[in-house]
C-alpha cells in the first residue's frame, strides 16, 4: 500500500498548472491527494486522473477529519493558514517553506508585509511547530517552479517535466486546417491571448491591436487570436489573422501545442503554454517574472522597472497602472523576434 500524501494548493489555474510536474512524479509513489479552490476542482480532475481531488471555497479546517490520517503533507506556499491546514490533516511529515521575508511573495509591500507579521506571530503564538521539514528559497532566489521541485527533492522525487502536462484533446478542425494552410504558405504561427484574471495583468487590447495592426500584419505571422471567456479581445487587421474560442482549458493547451509560439500576459495561458512546450513570451504587469516565469521562459519574460512599486500583487498604489502603460510595443516585438530566430524550437525537456 502506497503511503498518503495530501497537498494544498489553493490558488489560481495558473498555479494549479506550475504544481503539475510535482504531482505527476508524486502519484507514482504516493496516493495522492490535493486540496484546491473549487476553481480548480475540474481542471485536477482532469490533468492527473491518478489523483483525489477535494475542493472548497473557504480553508478546509472544518473538512480536515473527514479525510483522514496522512502520512505526508506539503505545500509550496509560506501561508499560516496551510501550515495549520498540514497539521490538522493528521500528516506526521509536513513540507512547506518557512514564513520568512526571503520567501514570502512581495514581502517589500506594506500591506504584504503586515500580513508575514501577523502570519508569523499567529505560528509562535499556536506553538511553531506546524513544518517538520521546513524549507527556505535559495539565497539568491528561484522561481515557483524551483520551489516546486525542492519540495519533490525533499521527498525523494524528480519532478515530471515531458511535455504535454496535461493530456490534451484534438484542436479544432477549423484551427487545424488554419495552422496546416498557413504553415504550407510558410508563415510563422503565433497564437495570441490577451486575457488575465485582474487588470494589473493585462496589457490592453489597444496595445495589442496595435501589435496586430504593425509587424504581425505582414505576410510572413498568421496569428490565432484567442477570446478569453467573458472578456474582448482584439480584431483581426490581415487576412492572416482569425480569432477562435476554446471550450476548454485543455482544447485551449492544444491549440497553443499546434502554435510555434504564444504571446499572453501573466496569467493562466503562460503556464499553460510552457505546460506544453512551446515558447511563450509572456507580458509581466503587477507580477514579478523573477518569481513566476513559465517554466523554460524565463528570458522570453517582458516587464519594466518603471513602477518602484512591483510587485504588487495585484493592489496598485499608483494613480494608473504605469507597469504596463511603460511597457512599450518595441519591446514585445523584440521577444517575439527572438522567439521567431528559430520557430520550430521547443522548449528543452
Amino acid at each position: 500500500m502506497k503511503p498518503r500524501l495530501i497537498v494544498f494548493e489553493r490558488h489560481h489555474l495558473g498555479d494549479a498548472v506550475m504544481a503539475l510536474p510535482f504531482l505527476r512524479s508524486a502519484t507514482k509513489v504516493f496516493e495522492t491527494t490535493v486540496f484546491c479552490h473549487s476553481r480548480a476542482d475540474r481542471f485536477f480532475t482532469e490533468a492527473v486522473p491518478e489523483i483525489t481531488v477535494r475542493s472548497s471555497d473557504k480553508w478546509p479546517f472544518a473538512h480536515l477529519p473527514k479525510l483522514g490520517d496522512q502520512d505526508v503533507a506539503a505545500c509550496v506556499w509560506p501561508d499560516p493558514r496551510a501550515h495549520l491546514a498540514m497539521k490538522r490533516s493528521g500528516a506526521g511529515r509536513r513540507i512547506g517553506f518557512r514564513l520568512s521575508a526571503h520567501n514570502f511573495y512581495g514581502a517589500d509591500r506594506p500591506w504584504r508585509k503586515r500580513r508575514l507579521l501577523l502570519g508569523q506571530l499567529a505560528e509562535k503564538l499556536l506553538g511553531n511547530s506546524f513544518l517538520t521539514t521546513p524549507l527556505d528559497r535559495a539565497p539568491t532566489g528561484q522561481t515557483h517552479d524551483e520551489s516546486w521541485a525542492q519540495i519533490a527533492g525533499a521527498l525523494g522525487l524528480a519532478p515530471d517535466y515531458s511535455f504535454p502536462w496535461l493530456p490534451l484533446p484534438e484542436a479544432p478542425p477549423d484551427f487545424q486546417a488554419f495552422v496546416e494552410r498557413s504553415r504550407t504558405q510558410g508563415k510563422k504561427f503565433l497564437a495570441l491571448h490577451p486575457g488575465g484574471r485582474l487588470p494589473g495583468k493585462r496589457w490592453g487590447i489597444p496595445r495589442f491591436q496595435s501589435l496586430l495592426g504593425g509587424r504581425l500584419a505582414s505576410d510572413k505571422f498568421a496569428v490565432a487570436i484567442i477570446q478569453p471567456p467573458g472578456e474582448s479581445c482584439p480584431q483581426p487587421q490581415s487576412d492572416h489573422q482569425r480569432i477562435f474560442e476554446p471550450r476548454s482549458v485543455p482544447e485551449l493547451g492544444a491549440l497553443f501545442e499546434m502554435s510555434d509560439a504564444v504571446l499572453c500576459n501573466d496569467s493562466l495561458a503562460s503556464h499553460l503554454a510552457a505546460a506544453v512546450g512551446v515558447p511563450v513570451a509572456t507580458i509581466f504587469g503587477s507580477g514579478d517574472p523573477a518569481w513566476f516565469s513559465p517554466f523554460g521562459n524565463a528570458r522570453f519574460s517582458i516587464s519594466t522597472d518603471a513602477c518602484p512599486h512591483r510587485p504588487c500583487v495585484d493592489r496598485c498604489v499608483m494613480p494608473s497602472v504605469i507597469c504596463l502603460e511603460k511597457l512599450s510595443i518595441h519591446l514585445v516585438e523584440e521577444k517575439l523576434s527572438a522567439i521567431f530566430a528559430d520557430p520550430s524550437e521547443k522548449i528543452p525537456e
